[in-house]
């Protein structure tokens, strides 16, 4: 129950659902109602990924109908869900993206509803900061980033010149920090298969920042200039961020400019999760005169 005073006298509400923003238990009791909807026993073909109160269904299926059934099907079991603990979604931000290698054929019109309510189908869908599109090859992402790029350049250049304002070392650390973060982020999503007319785009987003920070003249090769401030290619940085990833975080195998990483071949942390907090002795996790922890 929520009590308020007022003018008038307390004013009293019975709070049913919800948590105060900001709150410090708030995202833990979050984690505890969505953990049930995402321990649900999903059919075979249908996968639930949520990131806070952002979900995706994954669908996969032999042909439109079995996708169409799997899908309404998996959606009726969420709406039960959200119906009993009182949550509503936003239908303006839901839409469904079909990836279909196979492109022939007529317009698929694919009737996945929520209750009573058509969901509409979109060619880009924004997840967590990343624009995925029905042909996977991030092509809308990487325009995105370009027109973000100009924002951060132009603004560059109203605080530093190549004679004026913020110094070199500066304009390079803001790159470093700044610049090449917002571009390079969620690179390995998108980074692995990266084609040729890709890495070009990448090149000439970068080449503006390089001749901000050396003041070079604009006919200055890319490649040189990236020589003269020790900065690697985006596309090679992103393509080795993605590859990282990949065999470190995923688990998978990789290839990379024709070298094999088997990911058995590197150590894996063990997670603090896995050690029981009465079981956690530091002597056994720290390093101490060269000898390796025993744990």
């Amino acid at each position: 129950k929520v009590a308020i005073n007022t003018s008038q006298g307390p004013a009293t509400w019975n709070q049913q659902q919800g948590c105060p923003q900001g709150s410090c238990t708030g995202p833990a009791f979050w984690n505890l109602v969505a953990e049930e909807v995402l321990q649900q026993d999903w059919p075979q073909g249908v996968h639930l990924q949520a990131f806070a109160d952002d979900f995706v269904f994954l669908v996969n299926a032999g042909s439109k109908q079995e996708v169409k059934n799997l899908a309404n099907k998996a959606l009726q079991t969420f709406k039960t869900w959200t119906d009993k603990h009182k949550l509503e979604i936003s239908l303006d931000k839901t839409y469904y993206l079909h990836i279909n290698k196979n492109r022939s054929g007529p317009i698929w019109y694919s009737g996945i509803k929520w209750g009573q309510n058509n969901i509409k189908r979109a060619s880009v869908i924004k997840y967590l900061g990343v624009l995925i599109d029905d042909k996977l090859n991030f092509a809308a992402h990487l325009s995105a980033i370009k027109n973000k790029s100009l924002i951060l350049h132009q603004g560059l250049k109203n605080v530093a010149g190549t004679s004026w304002g913020l110094s070199k070392n500066i304009r390079r650390q803001l790159y470093l920090t700044v610049v090449e973060k917002v571009i390079l982020y969620a690179s390995a999503a998108w980074a692995h298969d990266i084609t040729a007319r890709q890495q070009k785009l990448l090149s000439s987003i970068q080449r503006k920042f390089l001749l901000n920070i050396t003041g070079a003249y604009n006919t200055t090769p890319t490649a040189a200039l990236q020589v003269i401030e020790d900065l690697m290619p985006l596309h090679i940085k992103a393509k080795m961020q993605s590859t990282l990833v990949r065999v470190g975080r995923l688990g998978r195998n990789c290839d990379y400019e024709g070298i094999h990483f088997d990911h058995e071949s590197y150590e894996q942390p063990s997670p603090p999760s896995s050690i029981h907090p009465a079981l956690f002795s530091m002597e056994d996790r720290i390093t101490h005169g060269g000898q390796v922890p025993s744990n």
